[in-house]
């Protein structure tokens, strides 16, 4: 029975030590704001086109509950005949795999709902859409190849730390 209480308490003290790690990578800051990080990445792809979009977006459009989220930023072109658009999530209670998995699954509904006859020379933007991971923070881009490596760029530099 002692080998038994042992093993027990060996693994309770082994899970509570595995939950104190949290989900933060080595190199990245937990404590920048979303949209702080999105001014950031704006201004480096010379985009004053962009605007902030709401919760009622989220739900709406994208199909995303704000709530599973701590803290989010997602731009959109308001000018032009563009997709250009990007977003960055800060995961919430149910970690950043989670919010990972909403990211793509927002990118696999915009393909799925694709209309090929609208604007054709946007799609590949769509079709290479990126997703990155930096600690707590998940970042997509549906931008030209050149523009995501850029906002990934800085997205990433913002939470060195």
């Amino acid at each position: 029975m002692k080998k038994i209480t042992v093993f027990a308490l060996l693994c309770a003290a082994l899970l509570a030590l595995a939950g104190c790690g949290g989900s933060e990578e080595p190199g990245c800051r937990d404590d920048v704001a979303a949209a702080d990080i999105a001014e950031q990445v704006c201004t480096a792809l010379g985009k004053d086109d962009m605007v902030a979009m709401d919760d009622t977006y989220l739900q709406n459009a994208m199909q995303l509950d704000s709530s599973e989220f701590s803290d989010y930023a997602v731009m959109v072109n308001s000018k032009g005949a563009n997709i250009d658009e990007f977003g960055i999530f800060k995961a919430g209670d149910s970690g950043v795999s989670a919010a990972e998995e909403a990211v793509r699954g927002y990118l696999q509904f915009r393909l799925d709902t694709w209309m090929p006859e609208y604007m054709p020379e946007e799609l590949p933007k769509l079709e290479n859409a990126g997703v990155r991971v930096c600690g707590n923070y998940v970042m997509y881009a549906i931008l030209s190849d050149s523009e995501a490596e850029t906002a990934f760029s800085e997205f990433e530099s913002a939470l060195e730390a």
